[in-house]
């Protein structure tokens, strides 16, 4: 270091000899490069960090205000600049990030990409700028410290970039999901549901249910129900029940035989599902005039018939193959018929509720579901009953599959 430079920086910061000589080699020897200005501007250290950084030796720049060729192609002020002028209102246009300069006594931080002419790249570099002021508080210094963050920052970018593409692959993920519940919802009847007397809860393990319960009354009063269960859960599951909605209502409407309904309903999900898909489910019809009623059962838990004190008197198993498999009429032949006097319930469900498995891995299971049926409290409808209960037992758990129930009643005589 020349004795003029070391006079320089002597008048400047009004330190004895010894300790300018030790500041200069710590400035030197700093891992980070550092230039520091005068009040007027011009460079009076540039240390080795900054030459490695810029490919420009301190002998070119010490001494003058040239220090802006190291990072640009044109004049422009760096940030210590504008903390030795006070023009700090300029960051902004200046930076690509800054921070609020309201307080640079205490220094300002910013980040630009700059354009290094020895080196030939653009490099992102992360700036910090803190004036040196003497006893008297008069500005002796600028103290300006880079750090290159090019690695750094275009990570960040490309993760900020994959950050976007991902919530708008999102979002629209969420229009379409949301449109498809509507078309969904819209396609079960709610009002036929409610004329038809039934209780029911269908229980989603996603945002779609591949579970679907139906229920309608035909021109002459008669109770039609399905419980539907379609392989695997969410919008694929759910798109393999939709064809039978419309179906299931026309057949309805005309008042068709039940062995006619669950032939139709068959042949429609045979041609229309994709190989390994199929629908697993358990119709109803009830006269309940004539106090008879019918049930086919094909793929899902058995049909259990319980007496007017709640107690098991029945269970309706699957004898058939689910619908879809075949389109042949053999697998939906096993109907069950059955009277009753006395007021008798019907429970459907999925097998996602004997199989829903808590964080010890055990299953509801059969036995648990016949207990809580047939001890409910006096007055607690059957599907809540059920409900409590399968909460009780997941404790918090997610259910792996969807969980449905349908509850019909077997009305006795009114008189």
């Amino acid at each position: 270091m020349s004795e003029e430079l070391v006079s320089q920086i002597s008048k400047a910061l009004s330190r004895s000899e010894n300790q300018i000589s030790f500041a200069i080699t710590l400035m030197e020897h700093l891992v980070v490069p550092t230039f520091v200005l005068d009040a007027d501007q011009n460079v009076l250290i540039w240390n080795r960090a900054c030459e490695r950084l810029t490919d420009i030796p301190a002998a070119e720049v010490v001494g003058t205000r040239n220090h802006w060729r190291a990072f640009y192609e044109e004049p422009r002020p760096c940030l210590a600049d504008l903390v030795a002028t006070s023009s700090l209102e300029q960051i902004s246009d200046l930076y690509t990030v800054s921070d609020d300069p309201s307080d640079p006594s205490f220094g300002v931080h910013a980040e630009n990409w700059c354009w290094m002419p020895r080196r030939r790249q653009h490099l992102y570099l992360a700036i910090d700028a803190g004036p040196v002021f003497d006893e008297s508080g008069k500005l002796i210094a600028v103290v300006e410290t880079l750090r290159d963050t090019t690695e750094r920052h275009i990570a960040q970018t490309k993760v900020q970039e994959q950050a976007s593409i991902l919530k708008a692959h999102f979002d629209e993920q969420e229009r379409e999901t949301e449109l498809a519940r509507r078309i969904l919802d819209h396609q079960i009847r709610s009002d036929l549901m409610q004329q038809a007397g039934v209780k029911y809860s269908v229980i989603p393990a996603s945002n779609f249910s591949g579970d679907m319960v139906l229920a309608a009354r035909s021109p002459s009063g008669r109770l039609y129900a399905i419980l539907a269960d379609a392989t695997g859960h969410g919008l694929s599951a759910a798109v393999s029940v939709l064809p039978m909605v419309q179906e299931f209502y026309r057949l309805v409407e005309l008042s068709s035989p039940l062995s006619t309904v669950i032939e139709s309903i068959n042949f429609l999900l045979a041609n229309s599902l994709p190989l390994g898909r199929f629908v697993a489910a358990a119709f109803v019809t009830l006269d309940e005039a004539a106090k008879e009623g019918e049930i086919w059962v094909g793929g899902v838990p058995d049909v259990l018939m319980f007496d007017s004190a709640g107690r098991l008197e029945r269970r309706i198993a699957s004898s058939n193959l689910p619908l879809g498999i075949v389109k042949t009429s053999e697998g939906v032949q096993g109907i069950e018929h059955f009277n009753w006097v006395d007021a008798r319930q019907l429970l459907l469900i999925s097998d996602g509720i004997v199989e829903a498995c808590n964080a010890d891995d055990v299953a509801f299971g059969d036995e648990q579901l016949i207990h809580v049926v047939e001890h409910r409290a006096p007055g607690v409808e059957l599907t809540d009953a059920l409900q409590q209960a399968l909460q009780h037992h997941l404790k918090g758990c997610s259910a792996h599959d969807d969980m449905s129930m349908l509850v019909i009643d077997c009305p006795a005589n009114s008189n």
